[in-house]
């Protein structure tokens, strides 16, 4: 049976409201923890963060009150309370104070960290929908980026605004420095990347900055916006961003009635969240691999990237199909005629960040060599690309199906999702790629063991072979053997030269 995206969405809000019943008592002792806490230092939050926490604990009062009732009925008691709709920032700080007792709890409870995006969910959907009480004809996205960076609960030093130009970005503007620091040729050129925006923004302000930062891109319209934050873990600001997509979202798409579909957006911004977490290309291409399964109603996906000096995709990484068979494909765009054809209308056009689409191919058969069909037991699957768009640039693709000789149709939806996922995608990758173009080493380390992985921390923390070799309870011999592959398959002189290249990666500490 092909699963709709609409059906698959709200499976992950059901999977959300069962976690935090599952969870209830660690929960509920997490939220009285903070309660105490505002009222014992007399914080203006506690009064309504009270209010909050106690229709929050409806969730495990019934399970026949929906999400719809308990929020609607949220909207209602609110303006019977306060006489007013909540702040903007107030409702960011109560529902995150909310959402970080539950991820705690989940936490605490040893919950398999796969099933948190769910929760995220949840509270997207609760922040969607409390918002409209709020003061949205009043809203602006700069007005909006200010009180982010303005407040004291975030560690958000500045939000960059970039436009996407024909031949690159520019900078737009910037909330958190002042104008007159910055060089006004910053405004007017135009650079191949977001990131060299953002290391000259970086650099503006490091005199005032002694501990670590970091910056990571979220796709808006024909923009990016760049968050530089002081924390370490990006994720601990998730549900602010969560929250700022849907309210951009609702305010400049008023054409959408309240009943319209919106799930293929809940799914982007969502999966923007989630592959957030990223902080090196070890850790991006897995979560944006599981970001398609996990928030598009597909259960198989592998990732190629795709080499044009070649013409050719080269397995990377894989979910649920065999990854030692994926990463030693190497498929040539002609064998698959539909892709081919898609390409060669992108090589003719000056402008190719609009011909970057999914392809849907309902028969693999017709289209894919018949070794991969029968190896992989292929029926409908799609192409879908992960690109750059003002660089007009393909990195490279994922193939999606529902499953093992499983047929299925693809809806506009899940097609409109796909579209922004390969955009988002791209603009992540960008960030860990040299010029959006793969080397050597990046693809060599995809490739590696756990046990290789291991052995490489081993040596960067300063053991010998032997002391290698007890730790990990393998002969002498063996560790000598998979160091010499690691140095040939890296291209690297020495051990040493091996374990530089593995931190500057990201793959070891």
């Amino acid at each position: 049976m092909s699963q709709s995206l609409n059906y698959h969405m709200n499976m992950v809000m059901m999977q959300g409201i069962n976690l935090l019943r599952s969870n209830e008592k660690q929960i509920i002792y997490e939220c009285k923890k903070i309660l105490e806490y505002l009222k014992s230092t007399h914080k203006r939050t506690a009064e309504s963060f009270e209010f909050a926490y106690n229709y929050f604990l409806k969730f495990f009062q019934s399970e026949e009150q929906s999400l719809e009732n308990i929020i609607e009925e949220i909207r209602s008691e609110w303006m019977k309370t306060f006489y007013r709709p909540p702040e903007t920032h107030q409702l960011i700080y109560i529902l995150t104070l909310l959402e970080n007792a539950v991820h705690k709890a989940i936490k605490e409870n040893n919950e398999p960290s796969f099933r948190q995006p769910s929760v995220q969910y949840l509270f997207a959907k609760i922040y969607e929908d409390l918002i409209l009480i709020s003061k949205k004809d009043n809203f602006h996205i700069d007005h909006f980026c200010h009180e982010l960076v303005m407040s004291k609960q975030l560690q958000i030093d500045w939000v960059a605004r970039i436009q996407h130009e024909e031949k690159g970005y520019r900078l737009k503007n910037v909330i958190g420095i002042s104008e007159e620091s910055i060089d006004p040729l910053l405004f007017k050129q135009i650079k191949p990347t977001w990131f060299w925006i953002s290391e000259s923004l970086l650099k503006i302000t490091a005199e005032n900055q002694s501990i670590k930062r970091d910056v990571f891109p979220v796709p808006w319209q024909n923009e990016t916006l760049i968050f530089c934050i002081r924390d370490k873990d990006v994720s601990s600001i998730i549900p602010f961003l969560t929250y700022a997509m849907h309210l951009l979202e609702i305010v400049n798409e008023e054409h959408f009635g309240p009943n319209a579909n919106q799930h293929w957006k809940d799914a982007v911004i969502l999966f923007n969240d989630w592959i957030m977490r990223s902080k090196s290309l070890k850790e991006a291409i897995p979560n944006i691999l599981y970001g398609y399964i996990q928030y598009l109603p597909f259960e198989r996906c592998a990732f190629f990237y795709y080499s044009p000096d070649h013409q050719m995709g080269v397995g990377v990484y894989s979910y649920h199909f065999n990854y030692e068979e994926i990463q030693k494909l190497k498929v040539y765009v002609q064998q698959i005629p539909t892709l081919s054809k898609s390409l060669s209308k992108e090589a003719g056009s000056s402008d190719l960040s609009g011909h970057f689409q999914p392809i849907y191919i309902a028969e693999a058969a017709n289209e894919f060599p018949a070794q991969y069909v029968e190896r992989f037991q292929l029926k409908s699957l799609v192409v879908a690309p992960i690109y750059v768009p003002s660089e007009g640039k393909l990195i490279g693709g994922v193939i999606l199906d529902q499953g093992p000789w499983k047929t299925f149709k693809l809806d506009r939806s899940t097609f409109s999702a796909l579209l922004k996922f390969g955009r988002s995608s791209g603009e992540l990758l960008s960030k860990f790629l040299n010029g959006f173009e793969w080397d050597l080493e990046q693809i060599e380390f995809m490739k590696l063991s756990q046990r290789e992985i291991a052995i490489l921390q081993l040596l960067a923390e300063g053991a010998s072979t032997t002391e290698a070799a007890t730790l990990l309870n393998l002969s002498e011999y063996t560790v000598r053997d998979y160091i010499s592959q690691l140095m040939k398959r890296l291209n690297a002189r020495n051990r040493t030269e091996a374990v530089v290249k593995a931190i500057r990666l990201g793959y070891i500490h």
